[in-house]
């Protein structure tokens, strides 16, 4: 089977985020991925108005990715209950960051520059555009087989819980970054927190979502500063940590 062509504008995406993730996005400048693709800059503005729209571009392509992995999963669980697919989607999610953690910290980075600020809330509502149908799906689905037991409308719980776990992922990701006084601890201290405010909105049981331990978030931290990577773990994040 011949495969099939590459168009322009995937060859300038997939160069982009190669470059981007090698060199820093502040310190790739448009030229570099011209050089690199040995393309006119015509050709780079007829598919891309800016660097800018390059790197929105790319975030949304990662959400797309985390997106179809939780979905195949959801799927494969069948006759699961809703808190039982919610938590192995966060699972999913959790451990396919994992598995992308340097691209993952190349992206935090770029977004959670001063410059970036409103392309990272672009890329956010577009992420929740994405995710938003999916988990209030989910959470109809626990409501009518009983394993959530909140009696508020499922949308509405969606737009709280994103709310709260959009809150929560800046506060994790300006830790990561090194712009945070408060310390590892402190950071899982209130995560956890999060993640039981969440479990009460949803009607779930106590510990229906599952606490990640002590340990997993030690092992996040570093692996996101780029220590070893550890071995994937079987147990979920709670479903505000999304982030790290």
């Amino acid at each position: 089977m011949i495969p099939a062509k590459i168009s322009t504008k995937e060859r300038i995406l997939n160069e982009s985020r190669r470059l981007f993730f090698e060199k820093g996005y502040e310190t790739t400048s448009i030229q570099d991925i011209l050089s690199a693709l040995d393309i006119a800059k015509g050709t780079f503005y007829h598919h891309f108005q800016s660097k800018e729209e390059l790197l929105e571009e790319i975030a949304v392509q990662f959400a797309k990715e985390a997106h179809a992995a939780m979905q195949e999963e959801i799927g494969d669980l069948g006759e699961g209950s809703g808190l039982e697919k919610i938590r192995q989607a966060l699972i999913v999610a959790r451990n396919w960051k994992k598995g992308k953690s340097e691209e993952i910290r190349f992206l935090t980075e770029s977004l959670f520059s001063a410059s970036n600020l409103q392309l990272r809330d672009k890329i956010r509502r577009k992420s929740v555009d994405l995710s938003f149908p999916l988990f209030v799906s989910l959470i109809v689905e626990g409501q009518k087989d009983g394993s959530l037991k909140s009696e508020l409308r499922a949308d509405h719980l969606t737009s709280i819980i994103f709310d709260l776990s959009d809150d929560l992922g800046e506060k994790v990701a300006f830790y990561l970054l090194g712009r945070s006084k408060e310390s590892e601890t402190e950071v899982y201290e209130l995560m956890t927190s999060y993640h039981k405010t969440i479990e009460g909105l949803l009607g779930s049981p106590e510990g229906g979502l599952d606490y990640f331990s002590r340990e997993d978030w030690s092992e996040l931290v570093l692996l996101f500063k780029g220590g070893a990577a550890p071995a994937p773990s079987l147990e979920p994040l709670p479903l505000v940590a999304n982030a790290g």
